[in-house]
């Protein structure tokens, strides 16, 4: 079983790889249980930016995908179905017509 210690580095340690892709190379020893607490704080709620903006982006790309399905540039799959005013917006946003 490990200790506080260890489990709050095996956290941080975790953290920092969702939040940045790699694992830190800090110098464990010399941090005390609060600056292992703090960065542990610090490293969740980075993570929680990185998801947020994650879940942005999935958003925008959804909708550059649907923009394109309604210019026709793209095939849609069988399961799109696209109103009547994506496909209008998406034309006049091509024509220079800024929404």
């Amino acid at each position: 079983m490990l200790s506080a210690r260890d489990n709050l580095i095996s956290l941080a340690s975790d953290l920092h790889k969702d939040a940045r892709g790699f694992r830190p190379r800090f110098d464990w020893d010399t941090m005390s249980l609060a600056d292992l607490e703090d960065l542990v704080d610090c490293f969740g709620h980075e993570l929680e930016q990185v998801i947020a903006a994650e879940r942005e982006w999935l958003v925008e790309a959804d909708r550059m995908w649907r923009e394109d399905v309604a210019l026709g540039i793209v095939a849609p799959t069988p399961d799109v179905e696209l109103e009547q005013w994506e496909v209008w917006e998406a034309r006049a946003e091509s024509a220079g017509f800024a929404a």
